[in-house]
C-alpha cells in the first residue's frame, strides 16, 4: 500500500513540473525566427553601470553648481567691501587735501594754528597709510578664496548629464522590455495547433496558386491536412483577436499572444471562442473545415505573424 502512494505522489509531482519546464516566454520564439531579443540580467547591469556614471556626473554638476554660487556669493561681498575700504581711503585723501590747502594758506597765521594744522595733517596721513596697508592685507588675503569652476567645463558636464539622461530613460525601457515578455507555454517541443500529427500539404512562401494553377502568389502560412471536424489548438497562450470570417479564409480565428505576436487559423467550420477570451496553450479554439473561396479541400491554414509580418510557422511546426 505505501509503495502505491509513494508511486501517486511521485505521478502527481511529475505532472505537477512538467509545465514549469516548458514555461518559455516571447524571447525564446522572437530567437527562434532570428530576432534581437533582450536579456534581462545582461541590460540590468548595462542599468546598473549607466545609473552609476548618472550619479558622478550629477555630483559634480551639483558641486559645480554649489561652487559657482558661493563664488557668486563671495564676488559680492568682495565688491562691497572693497567699495567699503576705498570710500574710507577716497574719504581721508580728500582730508587730507583739504589740510594740505589750509596749510598753504596759513602762512601769515599764528604759529600756534600752523602746529595745530601739521599735526591733524600728520594724524591724517598716517589713517591714510594704515587704510592702504589694511586694503592691500585683505586684498591677498582673498587670492586664496572660493574660485568658480570653468564655465566650459560646467557647461561641458550639463550637456554629458543630459546625454546620460536620454541613454538612462532608453535603458529602462529595454530593461522593462526584457522583464515584459509575455509566457507563451512550450516553444521548443512546440507539437501542433491541431490535435493531430502534422501533414503539410501546402509549405509557407512563393507557389504556384493552387486554384489558377497559372501565377505564382506568395502563401502566408502553412496548409496542414486536416479533416474537418478536427480540433484546432491554440498555439500559445494569448488571447482571442478576432473570431470572424472573411470571402477568402472563410471562418477564421487570430489569437494574440502579446509582443507584436499573432497566429491565425483559417478555412475552420467552426469556432468555440470570442473575442476577447484569453486562452491557454493547446486548448482547443475551433473545429477544421473548408470555408472561403481560397481553398481546394480540408484543412487548416495556419499563420504566424510578428509585428504584422508572415513568417514561416514551419520553423515550429514539425511537420511530415
Amino acid at each position: 500500500m505505501q509503495r502505491v502512494v509513494t508511486l501517486i505522489l511521485l505521478l502527481t509531482l511529475l505532472l505537477w513540473l512538467q509545465p514549469l519546464a516548458y514555461a518559455e516566454d516571447a524571447s525564446v520564439l522572437l530567437g527562434k525566427y532570428g530576432m534581437a531579443t533582450t536579456d534581462p540580467e545582461i541590460e540590468g547591469e548595462k542599468l546598473d553601470l549607466l545609473e552609476e556614471e548618472y550619479r558622478v556626473v550629477s555630483y559634480k554638476v551639483n558641486t559645480n553648481t554649489m561652487l559657482s554660487s558661493a563664488y557668486d556669493l563671495h564676488d559680492q561681498y568682495y565688491a562691497s567691501r572693497l567699495a567699503s575700504m576705498d570710500s574710507e581711503i577716497y574719504a581721508l585723501a580728500d582730508e587730507l587735501t583739504s589740510i594740505s590747502v589750509q596749510m598753504g594758506d596759513s602762512k601769515e597765521e599764528e604759529v600756534p594754528y600752523i602746529l595745530e594744522l601739521d599735526s591733524k595733517y600728520r594724524a591724517v596721513s598716517d589713517q591714510l597709510d594704515l587704510r592702504r596697508q589694511a586694503r592691500n592685507g585683505w586684498m591677498e588675503s582673498q587670492k586664496e578664496a572660493v574660485e568658480a569652476p570653468p564655465l566650459s567645463q560646467s557647461t561641458q558636464d550639463i550637456v554629458k548629464l543630459n546625454a546620460i539622461s536620454d541613454r538612462l530613460d532608453k535603458q529602462k525601457a529595454k530593461v522593462q522590455l526584457a522583464r515584459s515578455y509575455p509566457d507563451l507555454g512550450d516553444i521548443s517541443s512546440f507539437s501542433s495547433p491541431l490535435a493531430i500529427p502534422v501533414q503539410m500539404t501546402s509549405p509557407f512562401g512563393m507557389r504556384l496558386d493552387p486554384l489558377t494553377r497559372e501565377a505564382m502568389t506568395f502563401h502566408k502560412g502553412m496548409d496542414m491536412s486536416a479533416p474537418i471536424g478536427t480540433h484546432v489548438l491554440a498555439a500559445f497562450n494569448g488571447y482571442v483577436e478576432e473570431a470572424s470570417e472573411n470571402s477568402e479564409l472563410g471562418t477564421y480565428v487570430i489569437v494574440n499572444h502579446g509582443h507584436g505576436i499573432q497566429t491565425l487559423y483559417g478555412h475552420l467550420s467552426s469556432y468555440r471562442v470570442v473575442q476577447g477570451q484569453t486562452v491557454k496553450q493547446y486548448e482547443q479554439i475551433a473545429e477544421s473545415g473548408n470555408s472561403g473561396s481560397r481553398t481546394t479541400g480540408p484543412h487548416l491554414h495556419f499563420g504566424v505573424f510578428i509585428g504584422g509580418q508572415a513568417l514561416d510557422p514551419g520553423i515550429i511546426v514539425p511537420h511530415s
